[in-house]
């Protein structure tokens, strides 16, 4: 009947003209995009997350090396007083000028952040050699009988040596830690030859005054500035120590090597599981879901790390031979540098199986954003503010680094830090695992699979998209 209204057949086959199904399929993606845009709680959290982590990194990396000085606390550096003082005369008092001017070292350094302990020789050079102090002020034990010499050379014909002191530094602890000990060394120079060089003058005037001898305009000047401070590198470094950074470089492979692999195993295994979506450029798929607990899950990306680490590990080894780096223990550095990435893989996968989607953040933010700074491999915790010196005591970055600057500057002596490197890499280790164990046996426990949940009926409803009108989304 004509004018009626008929109920289509579902059965009925009804032509669409070529491409009507793309744009209308089109045109609903674009309201989509445009609606998802006008919600601010879509895009406000991807910016607040990505602009707070980058602040985060900006505050960590500037506020750690823009201003050493300002931030100098505890350095350590050892004083040696060798001098045996000299003979001014019969009636004269022996002198004893090494004391006076280590005393004047002592008081002069005080609030500079320069933390000045007098020791032995022996104690104090053993210490340098394994890092456990920056450098070594040694007064030689003639030094008083050279400033008395350089004293008479005014009326007599000699040229005495200057009297001299001796500065260690070991690049070996760290670059820039050898550079603030010698800026530090330039300002204690100055304040030495101020007060000793005035207290010479005025002696020598008082004597040459005694015997009526003029006191010349060269002599003063030579007094202005009698003593000499001689810097040398106690343990020069070989060539392929990339200038003592080569540790520090090394370092952020192993820990990169961790946490960038665990991040790829995480991604992959889970594909490879069904858990998410695989997708390799415009190919999208979803396998079937395996029947693996999270236990299970978390153990097959710990034994993987675990291979990665020793594969990974010689390989780095390899490289860095490549290209001429100086390693002195090859095996060594391999076994702790397995050690290592396994630590750090095994503890990113846990954070991630205890955290989920966030726990990368996590990651990042633990090894990465605050482990640089406060490694130390770059600028000394010393001359950071103390805040780097208090994540230094539990970030990975730092520990690591300590091994392997042992292993490779100071021949794996365990009292210049490889010690404490093991120990603490097999503890974060533990926590690693423990950690993993516990989170995902209380999800399997309380029956939290990997799998889709089942939204209840009317709680929430879909997108609602229909073509050439904007959609709408309920709640």
């Amino acid at each position: 009947m004509s004018g009626a209204h008929e109920k289509p057949d579902p059965d009925e086959t009804h032509a669409v003209a070529p491409g009507a199904e793309t744009s209308a399929s089109h045109g609903g993606s674009t309201h989509a995009v445009r609606a998802l845009l006008a919600t601010p709680r879509f895009w406000v959290a991807p910016i607040a997350a990505v602009v707070g982590i980058m602040c985060l990194l900006a505050a960590m990396y500037m506020g750690a090396i823009v201003n050493p000085e300002r931030h100098l606390h505890d350095f350590s550096v050892d004083l040696v007083v060798e001098d045996t003082g000299a003979s001014q005369g019969p009636d004269a008092p022996r002198a004893q000028f090494g004391n006076e001017v280590a005393q004047g070292i002592v008081a002069g350094t005080k609030g500079t952040g320069l933390s000045l302990t007098v020791r032995d020789r022996g104690s104090a050079l053993d210490r340098l050699a394994s890092a456990q102090t920056y450098g070594v002020i040694i007064i030689p034990a003639d030094f008083s009988q050279s400033a008395i010499d350089l004293a008479g050379s005014v009326v007599g014909r000699d040229t005495p040596s200057p009297p001299t002191i001796d500065v260690l530094t070991n690049r070996r602890s760290g670059t820039f830690a050898s550079s603030i000990l010698t800026t530090a060394v330039d300002r204690i120079k100055v304040s030495v030859n101020q007060r000793f060089g005035a207290q010479l003058t005025r002696t020598v005037r008082d004597r040459l005054a005694q015997n009526d001898v003029p006191f010349v305009g060269l002599a003063s000047y030579a007094f202005s500035a009698p003593v000499v401070f001689s810097v040398s590198d106690a343990q020069p470094l070989p060539g392929g120590a990339a200038n003592g950074l080569s540790a520090f470089y090394f370092t952020i492979l192993l820990v990169l090597a961790g946490f960038t692999g665990a991040l790829i195993v995480h991604s992959l295994v889970d594909g490879m599981l069904g858990a998410i979506p695989i997708e390799i450029g415009p190919l999208y798929r979803l396998r079937p879901r395996l029947p693996i607990s999270r236990r299970g899950t978390l153990v097959v990306k710990w034994w993987i790390m675990f291979l990665i680490a020793m594969v990974q590990s010689a390989l780095y080894i390899a490289v860095c031979a490549a290209v001429g780096m100086d390693n002195p223990a090859p095996f060594t550095l391999w076994m702790y540098s397995t050690l290592a990435v396994t630590a750090v893989g095994v503890t990113a996968s846990s954070v991630m199986a205890l955290f989920g989607t966030p726990g990368m953040i996590v990651n990042l933010v633990f090894f990465v954003i605050l482990g640089l700074p406060s490694s130390g491999g770059a600028v000394p915790l010393e001359a950071s503010p103390r805040i780097f010196a208090w994540l230094a005591e539990v970030e990975p970055m730092r520990q690591i680094y300590l091994g392997v600057r042992s292993i490779l500057y100071f021949d794996g002596d365990f009292g210049a830090g490889l010690g404490h490197s093991l120990v603490a890499t097999l503890v974060g280790l533990a926590i690693g695992l423990v950690l993993g164990s516990v989170a995902v046996r209380l999800y399997d426990a309380k029956g939290w699979r990997r799998a889709p949940q089942v939204e209840e009926p009317g709680s929430v409803e879909p997108v609602s998209v229909t073509a050439g009108e904007p959609p709408t989304v309920r709640e």
